[in-house]
């Protein structure tokens, strides 16, 4: 019964940091790398449990689960593929970056004068 009790424990305790992980990735910038790539691991991870979800009413459906059964693997494979992909390569130009700065502001940035 002290199992029980210390697995609950446990559980609460993981999803009560997963909800703080949650909150403190939400107040980051969207350019920060760690928000891209916990933002694209959602995308995956809700992918696969609607693929997962899905799988139940099409199963006993003839022809269709053959072709869900095909398809679908497949699909999550590629979509998985291209987050390590995505993870990776660095995150393109955003707003905030030096280079979209004139270059008289860049000079006064730098304290460069003419």
């Amino acid at each position: 019964m002290e199992l029980i009790r210390d697995l609950l424990i446990f559980i609460v305790v993981m999803f009560a940091l997963c909800i703080v992980l949650i909150v403190v990735v939400s107040m980051l910038s969207d350019d920060n790398p760690l928000k891209r790539i916990l933002t694209a691991l959602s995308y995956r991870i809700g992918a696969t449990l609607a693929a997962g979800i899905i799988a139940v009413p099409v199963e006993p459906i003839p022809g269709l689960d053959v072709l869900y059964d095909i398809a679908i693997p497949i699909a999550l494979i590629w979509y998985w593929f291209t987050f390590f992909g995505d993870a990776i390569r660095p995150a393109e130009r955003s707003e905030h970056t030096v280079r979209d700065v004139s270059p008289e502001l860049q000079r006064l940035r730098l304290g460069q004068r003419r």
